[in-house]
């Protein structure tokens, strides 16, 4: 599961960074973090849908709030059981990443958040790719 989502987020997140203003600095390269994750019980993809309600609104109001989320939801992959879905953020470029964990996971309110997320889902797997774009 893990190595088909990251093949699909490589091939379809890049040409969203494609943009002026989320293009790295000093590379073509973006930094990609992946969760890959189950639903708590009782959890659904509408759980994390409302957790992101709230993750956006904090997100606008971050310093450093510049990255892309998506949620990858399984439909044809090696091992339907692998994940129930993954979670997945861009960002510019590492040091654009590094700030933006740093500030999120080092927040009071953003730690409250994060501790939510935890009762959604449960991520039995996290990777950081980098991503190139290829073609425009």
């Amino acid at each position: 599961m893990k190595s088909i989502a990251t093949l699909i987020l490589a091939l379809l997140a890049a040409p969203a960074l494609a943009d002026d203003h989320s293009k790295p600095t000093n590379t073509d390269e973006s930094a990609v973090e992946l969760w890959v994750c189950n639903y708590q019980e009782g959890k659904s993809i509408a759980d994390l849908r409302d957790w992101y309600k709230d993750f956006n609104g904090l997100s606008d109001n971050m310093e450093n709030g510049n990255f892309r989320s998506w949620l990858w939801t399984p439909y044809f992959v090696s091992d339907l059981e692998g994940a129930d879905v993954v979670v997945a953020t861009a960002f510019p470029n590492l040091e654009s990443m590094g700030q933006s964990m740093m500030e999120f996971f080092g927040g009071e309110e953003t730690g409250a958040l994060f501790a939510r997320y935890e009762t959604i889902v449960d991520c039995h797997g996290r990777e950081l790719w980098m991503v190139e774009q290829t073609r425009n």
